[in-house]
């Protein structure tokens, strides 16, 4: 009975062995390559070129964005939340003791 949690991890283990090493090699296309020259002097040319008050309406622009905070949003979001979260923490609870229970009265 042991013997098969043991066959099936080293199933696992030995196909991480043989995929791992072909997804890291560098031309398995699964990273990208540095950038090249042009890409980096195009990139300092635009970010010294920028002007301070385009900065400035960006930043505006952004935080005229944010809608405010609404009264309620306690309501909406977050207490249903928090309401699943206690309730599937109690039941795990619950259920983790009901398993141990189990475990006793049918022991192996």
């Amino acid at each position: 009975m042991q013997s098969r949690p043991a066959t099936l991890a080293l199933v696992v283990l030995a196909l991480c062995f043989l995929v791992v090493p072909r997804l890291v090699t560098p031309d398995s296309g699964a990273f990208l390559g540095p950038p090249s020259a042009v890409t980096r002097s195009t990139q300092a040319v635009q970010t010294s070129q920028a002007q301070p008050e385009a900065l400035a309406l960006g930043a505006a622009a952004g935080l005229l964005a944010v809608e405010p905070a609404q009264a309620s949003l306690l309501y909406d979001e977050i207490l249903p939340v928090s309401y699943g979260v206690a309730f599937a923490t109690i039941w795990g609870i619950v259920l983790g003791f009901v398993l141990l229970r189990l475990q006793e009265a049918f022991p192996e």
